[in-house]
This record gives C-alpha cells, sequence and structure tokens, in this order.
C-alpha cells in the first residue's frame, strides 16, 4: 500500500512540476502568459496522450517480439516513436 501511495504522491509532484517547467520556459522564451489553469489542462491532455500511447507501444512490441518473432530492436521502434512524438508535442506545448 505504501509504495501505491508513494507513487501517487510521485505522479502528482510530477505534474505540477511539469506545470512549473513549461510556465518558466515560456516565460524565458518571451511568450504571453496564460492561467494556470489553461497550463494545467493542456499538460494533463499531454500526459493522458502520452501515457496511452506508450501503453499502446508496449503492447505493440511484445506482439512484434512474442506472436510474430520479430527481434527486439525492431519491436522498439514503437516506443522510440512515442519517445520522439512526446518530445516534439512538449516543444510545441511551451512554444504555444
Amino acid at each position: 500500500m505504501s509504495g501505491f501511495i508513494g507513487d501517487l504522491i510521485e505522479g502528482i509532484a510530477d505534474f505540477f512540476t511539469d506545470i512549473w517547467v513549461a510556465r518558466r520556459q515560456r516565460a524565458h522564451r518571451g511568450r504571453p502568459t496564460r492561467s494556470v489553469g489553461e497550463d494545467a489542462a493542456k499538460v494533463a491532455v499531454l500526459d493522458l496522450q502520452i501515457l496511452g500511447l506508450g501503453l499502446l507501444a508496449l503492447i505493440c512490441g511484445a506482439v512484434m517480439t512474442l506472436a510474430l518473432g520479430l527481434p527486439i530492436w525492431i519491436s522498439v521502434l514503437p516506443a522510440v516513436a512515442v519517445v520522439v512524438y512526446g518530445v516534439c508535442r512538449w516543444l510545441r506545448l511551451v512554444r504555444e
């Protein structure tokens, strides 16, 4: 139970840190400020998209390796695509 509570607290702290970092990067780049609620909504949508795509990439990688018998380096490609997508979306978030 304490592991679950620790993970929950870590996730909440990570969410608030993401909002703080996004606001700091936007301010540093001279972008107009938005409300904290709007930034929180955009970060939450990004986090959920990355979480869903990461889960999908994990399933695809497992199917590619276990069911299709492809090499592991090929089955890692969906996860790499999710990382690239996440980085591009984060950069777009702080540039808006």
